[in-house]
């Protein structure tokens, strides 16, 4: 694309501006960014920054109920968990087996699951939703059938039944 000022190179800058409330975004070229007097110094110590927040993330989940961490080396690489904690970045791509559990610990002290549910698309949204009641309607019915609870299983049954007619409408 080209720049929205020249019209003669091409646009290697998004650059965004809000007046008045309103946002205003154009692509433009670095020459049109200078003469408008915007810099371009991207800092090189950016990668260590990102590196130090992470590893603050992950320092500052330890908790007095932690269990201290043993000292874990990945086999390939020879990182530490102690490296790794620090921060948060893996040796290899064989570090997440080697330091198994601990991972998944940190992981939960972080973002509260271990488990990544992702976004849901605006179209997909009700399916998800019936999808997810029948999962967990299927996992009651089991239970109940497991503790010989016919009367409540049979009604979980007939629920399912219904979620599936009307989701296969669809």
């Amino acid at each position: 694309m080209k720049c929205q000022i020249c019209n003669i190179n091409e646009a290697n800058i998004i650059f965004t501006q809000i007046v008045n409330n309103e946002k205003i975004v154009m692509q433009i070229c670095s020459e049109c960014a200078k003469k408008k007097g915007l810099t371009l110094d991207i800092s090189p110590a950016l990668p260590s920054q990102v590196e130090s927040l992470i590893g603050s993330l992950t320092a500052n989940t330890q908790t007095a109920e932690d269990e201290p961490v043993p000292d874990i080396t990945c086999s390939v690489c020879h990182m530490t968990f102690a490296e790794f904690k620090k921060t948060g970045l893996f040796g290899c791509d064989k570090c997440h087996e080697s330091f198994g559990n601990h991972i998944v610990n940190l992981l939960k002290q972080i973002h509260g699951v271990t488990k990544h549910e992702g976004k849901i698309p605006y179209e997909c949204e009700g399916s998800v939703d019936v999808r997810k009641e029948l999962k967990e309607l299927r996992s009651r019915l089991k239970r109940y059938i497991e503790t010989e609870e016919y009367e409540k299983a049979a009604e979980i049954r007939d629920k399912i039944s219904v979620l599936e007619k009307e989701y296969s409408k669809k």
